[in-house]
């Protein structure tokens, strides 16, 4: 009986842990796949403007990719405009705060929305309960989210191997990073939200195309490398200080989408022999990172 027990395999888990943080309830969701892949990895996935911790999970294929390559993915919760009234996707959207184009609504005696500081403790909660090493540790996001990954990791670099941001640059680069961190930046020429964020945000630091330049330097790179490929052209870096991978992906004819999630029509409408997954590039960077650490 005791061989039959240990013996039988465990079940996927999503499970919802509690997490208040400047009075605001933050739960975030964890999935854990039935079967788990050593050293274990972790990769934490920020949607964009009006996603929450569940259409995260649900509309980027990270399940799925847990799934098939064994790692535990993690979904934060953003905040609505107004914490003070239901959430609604028109007048009071959720959003990752930058500083920039958005703000939340506050009054006293209500607390600041400190993303940032959530996410560090949602962090060193999943870290500490799943004895997870920095060598595995990444962040993603897609836009709103996008920007959010890449100021934290700008800010906790010892505490983050690398990040995959898609469609918004880094908007408030630090002077310089305590630990290198490798960045996968995934864009579309045409993404129409950029000019939005260049109007809004007065310290805009950097276009798409100087983003991979701003963290080749804040790396310590030293070499450039740009090649044609079947979608676009990619941007790369070379002799970055800790062998850190700096990578830009740009997709010609790509606007303000994540290709491969549930609300991404840009395979539909060019019907590529091989279809893109932003996700499944993001998973072949964080594991290349990882397994170089």
């Amino acid at each position: 009986m005791v061989l039959l027990g240990l013996a039988t395999p465990l079940a996927a888990q999503m499970e919802t842990r509690p997490m208040t943080h400047n009075g605001y309830s933050r739960p975030y969701l964890v999935y854990k796949p039935a079967h788990l892949t050593s050293p274990l990895a972790v990769v934490f996935m920020l949607g964009g403007v009006r996603s929450t911790a569940a259409s995260t999970a649900r509309d980027f294929g990270w399940i799925e990719m847990a799934d098939r390559n064994g790692f535990i993915a993690v979904f934060p919760e953003p905040v609505a405009t107004d914490p003070r009234l239901p959430l609604d996707r028109k007048t009071n959207v959720t959003f990752w705060e930058l500083e920039g184009s958005r703000t939340h609504k506050l009054t006293p005696p209500m607390q600041q929305v400190d993303d940032d500081g959530y996410l560090l403790a949602v962090l060193h909660a999943v870290v500490q309960r799943e004895h997870v090493g920095r060598q595995r540790v990444f962040f993603a996001g897609f836009s709103s989210g996008s920007g959010m990954v890449q100021l934290f990791a700008s800010r906790h670099s010892d505490e983050v191997a690398g990040i995959a941001a898609g469609a918004t640059p880094l908007m408030h680069p630090p002077a310089g990073l305590a630990q290198p961190v490798s960045v996968l930046y995934l864009h579309g020429d045409d993404d129409e939200q950029l000019s939005g964020f260049e109007v809004n945000c007065p310290h805009f630091a950097t276009t798409p195309h100087g983003n991979w330049v701003t963290w080749g330097y804040l790396n310590g790179c030293h070499n450039q490398i740009a090649s044609k490929t079947d979608w676009g052209i990619e941007f790369s870096w070379g002799n970055c200080r800790g062998g850190v991978s700096v990578v830009a992906n740009f997709f010609s004819g790509l606007g303000h989408e994540w290709p491969g999630s549930l609300d991404s029509n840009w395979d539909l409408e060019h019907r590529p022999a091989d279809p893109i997954s932003f996700t499944k590039l993001a998973w072949r960077f964080f594991d290349s990172v990882g397994k170089r650490e």
